[in-house]
């Protein structure tokens, strides 16, 4: 499946007439914790040749692609430059991913570098606490709920917590996450991972209230202690240096 979807995109690329620089997996299968009949999550940044960022006109800055079980999407390198200047979340984890699928020579070590130069605990906090906020009402003990909405939950409130316990990006994987939660919530937990890698998509659950008492213990914690977090660096400087090089660099055209 890594050659197919490798494959795909450097068809994509030549369609549009574009670079690939970058390409992984998000969603379930990154994080840990996919279904039989979870789809590819594809996730690419391109650049385009020089001339095109010159244009007066404003244009596309984004390709898409779904095909069978593959759902790709790019984005283009000052469109994921300018979203790192706000911490953008979605951006930020596609570095932290476990599977990846292309990185041009040394890109991906510089955007990793350009990350820690930017990233804002408390901009990928709040982008995280949504998420809690959004699913914890849809899965509660008591009444049927979907796993997957459930593990888009507790990933978020692990990430919170992270965040409260480590200056570094919060891991993509779910188990890694579980680093600076309790021995017996994380056995809980892998079991519930392993019951989803077995269910469909539609499966619905019911139980774990136990879990669920613990996690919003968890949750109460995270209200008191967010007041702490920092914000990002401000300046860009940085990553206009970073894409006025990127852009004079002959390799790329």
């Amino acid at each position: 499946m890594h050659q197919h979807i490798l494959h795909t995109l450097k068809e994509l690329a030549a369609e549009k007439d574009v670079t690939l620089l970058y390409a992984c997996e998000t969603g379930s299968r990154a994080w840990g914790f996919p279904s039989p009949d979870s789809d590819y999550d594809i996730r690419f940044i391109y650049r385009h040749h020089r001339n095109w960022y010159l244009s007066l006109a404003t244009q596309k800055d984004a390709l898409s692609l779904i095909k069978n079980d593959l759902d790709i999407t790019g984005w283009d390198l000052k469109k994921s430059l300018l979203l790192l200047k706000k911490s953008n979340i979605p951006l930020i984890e596609r570095f932290q991913s476990p599977i990846v699928y292309y990185a041009a020579p040394g890109f991906k070590q510089e955007f990793r570098q350009l990350i820690r130069a930017y990233y804002s605990p408390i901009a990928v906090f709040f982008h995280h606490h949504s998420l809690v906020l959004k699913f914890r009402e849809t899965c509660r003990p008591g009444i049927p709920f979907k796993l997957k909405g459930f593990f888009y939950m507790l990933r978020s409130l692990l990430s919170c917590n992270w965040i409260l316990h480590d200056d570094t990006v919060p891991p993509m994987e779910l188990e890694k996450l579980l680093k600076y939660t309790s021995p017996r919530i994380s056995k809980t937990i892998l079991r519930l991972v392993a019951l989803k890698a077995t269910k469909p998509e539609s499966y619905d659950h019911k139980g774990a209230t136990s879990l669920f008492n613990r996690l919003d213990g968890l949750f109460e914690q995270l209200e008191a202690s967010r007041s702490a977090l920092k914000v990002n660096n401000s300046n860009m400087d940085l990553l206009n240096h970073y894409f006025i090089n990127k852009l004079n660099d002959p390799t790329y055209d």
